[in-house]
């Protein structure tokens, strides 16, 4: 991490557990790089993005600093990464213009989830809970929110493919419970769960309930979210 600052971006909710989540891993982050870092939350905060990145920007400006990289800590590309975020830096950008003239620039890195670490990484935590006596029976099945955009789903079901998966979705079809029901109309009834999500929530636990709808007919397991905080760390280091 060889830049003067940086931000990372979480999507954040009502939920505090997101809150502490990136505190979580601005630490991590930080015992690792002598740079000044920092977060915001596009949601779920009373300050906007743009006014927690100018806060953060002062701080920088003050120690003498005169660039922040801005790492978005998403999986997929939507709105948020495509819109959302571009707006508030602009914000921001405009505003601490007008205040401080040219001190400061922004950068924005590539999303998370254009790491090409990516696939292997949900393929090694797939194969940790496989039971090596019988791959061939047990099932697999990556989720993750989904979205209505058209093609937009297209890079899970990459994801789900390179895994020897299958594909579900919280908020479109196929949701989890069709995916589930073709499994078992396979004669497949040991089936491992992943959620492709960046920390456990409010969503994977609706998830872990709709799975034990299915106690008395399978064996499933819901596997831990797949990246570390460490792990993070080190794919954002790779975009910079």
């Amino acid at each position: 991490m060889n830049v003067a600052a940086l931000f990372l971006v979480m999507h954040g909710s009502s939920d505090r557990r997101s809150w502490l989540a990136l505190q979580d891993l601005i630490a991590v982050a930080r015992s690792q790089s002598d740079r000044h870092i920092g977060g915001g939350c596009l949601e779920g905060q009373v300050l906007s993005l743009a006014q927690q990145l100018e806060q953060f920007a002062m701080e920088v400006i003050q120690s003498g600093g005169s660039e922040i990289a801005i790492l978005p800590v998403f999986l997929l590309a939507g709105v948020h990464v495509s819109e959302d975020i571009p707006a508030e830096v602009a914000i921001a950008q405009k505003n601490l213009q007008d205040k401080f003239h040219d001190r400061l620039t922004f950068r924005t890195t590539a999303y998370l989830g254009t790491n090409s670490q990516i696939p292997s990484l949900l393929l090694q935590q797939f194969d940790k809970y496989t039971e090596k006596s019988d791959p061939e029976r047990q099932g697999r099945i990556l989720i993750a929110h989904g979205s209505r955009r058209a093609g937009a789903n297209q890079v899970i079901e990459d994801l789900a493919r390179y895994s020897h998966a299958i594909a579900a979705y919280w908020g479109v079809e196929p949701k989890i419970e069709t995916q589930v029901e073709s499994l078992l109309a396979k004669g497949i009834d040991k089936i491992n769960v992943l959620p492709y999500f960046l920390t456990e929530g409010g969503i994977t636990e609706a998830i872990s309930k709709r799975l034990h709808t299915y106690s008395d007919r399978a064996q499933i397991q819901q596997l831990p979210v797949p990246l570390s905080h460490q792990q993070i760390v080190d794919l954002l280091s790779e975009l910079i």
